[in-house]
């Protein structure tokens, strides 16, 4: 049996108590571990995470008193949830925006493409020598004498 502070659920540290063999999950390295809640002994898992070398001691529902750690932590985790999903709120109005801005930007970009086509289909027309043609038909001119 080893001892490790560990930063438990409800963001106390407390000393765990850690025994077995870990195992390997992701980034971290995972025990059987206890630590002491109110005089009494709440089992569950530590975990020791290799990116921040911080061990972490999250409670087992179905451990022994397990239910003295459940109550801190679902308060703190009803709070971290009602926060993240204010927060996901607003980035999903603010993405809402710029898909709006994203759209009207489109609209322009079409507008400015097909000017582009039009000035390189005269320049090509230039390029090839072919005739320009105003937008009215000729007119005599009153000076000039029909029959």
């Amino acid at each position: 049996m080893e001892k490790q502070m560990v930063q438990c659920e409800d963001g106390r540290r407390r000393q765990a108590r850690i025994h077995g063999a870990p195992k390997e999950e992701g980034g971290f390295r995972v025990w059987k571990a206890g630590v002491r809640l109110k005089g009494k002994h709440v089992s569950g898992e530590a975990w020791y995470s290799y990116q921040t070398k911080t061990w972490y001691f999250i409670s087992d529902p179905e451990g022994k008193h397990s239910h003295l750690m459940d109550r801190i932590s679902d308060t703190l985790r009803g709070e971290k949830l009602g926060k993240l999903r204010d927060q996901l709120k607003q980035l999903a109005s603010r993405q809402n925006i710029e898909q709006k801005k994203i759209a009207q930007h489109r609209k322009f970009l079409e507008g400015i493409e097909s000017e582009i086509k039009a000035v390189e289909g005269a320049i090509t027309k230039i390029e090839k020598r072919v005739p320009m043609e105003s937008g009215t038909s000729l007119q005599y001119s009153p000076a000039i004498k029909r029959n």
